[in-house]
């Protein structure tokens, strides 16, 4: 039974904290891909933000470096009111978890085929949080924007591939510098 992050996340089990950072809206945040990602032509992924936790870190300060590394600014952490466990292979469950503050969701993925890990576990931390400033000095080649999506979106994203034009007539905005990616390129995420 699951009630802390420890029991999710055994010894030397590879983790990392993913972000669910919300803008005053409550549109939810992702990044566009940048330069060093391979992506087909005239499409572009977009994900979370977040990343792999170093030795020895918390999770929380795991969570704060990977948003000023990433998006060039903090966040605050929130607490949730519901913890979720989203395991790879069985349903998903509520859980009653002891941690302060509360993660938002427990979540398992296996590494895709053609990545150095294909096909290993990869345990992911999801944490509600929300920026203290709007993201600046992105790192080009690991992203090019930061576009925030209505909850429908990314409830959707998964099915489709919309074009960045499709996704601004529908509620998304581009929060930060994304005017230099083409509004015709479609969008999808990478899982």
């Amino acid at each position: 039974m699951i009630r802390t992050i420890a029991d999710f996340v055994p010894d030397n089990a590879e983790a990392g904290v993913g972000l669910a950072l919300q803008d005053d809206e409550g549109r939810y945040l992702f990044f566009l891909a940048g330069t060093r990602h391979r992506c087909p032509p005239r499409e572009l992924f977009y994900a979370g933000i977040g990343g792999h936790r170093e030795e020895s870190e918390d999770w929380l300060t795991c969570a704060h470096r990977e948003a000023n590394e990433e998006i060039g600014t903090d966040i605050e952490i929130l607490s949730a009111p519901i913890t979720w466990y989203i395991p790879q292979c069985d349903s998903v469950q509520q859980l009653e978890v002891i941690d302060q503050p509360h993660p938002l969701a427990f979540y398992e993925m296996i590494h895709p085929p053609g990545t150095p890990r294909a096909g290993e576990l990869y345990r992911i931390v999801i944490y509600k949080a929300r920026l203290r400033e709007l993201p600046k000095d992105l790192p080009r080649d690991e992203l090019q924007g930061v576009i925030a999506l209505t909850a429908e979106q990314v409830i959707r994203g998964p099915e489709r591939k919309p074009t960045l034009a499709e996704l601004i007539n529908e509620g998304a905005l581009v929060v930060t510098d994304g005017e230099t990616v083409n509004r015709q390129v479609r969008l999808y995420l990478p899982f």
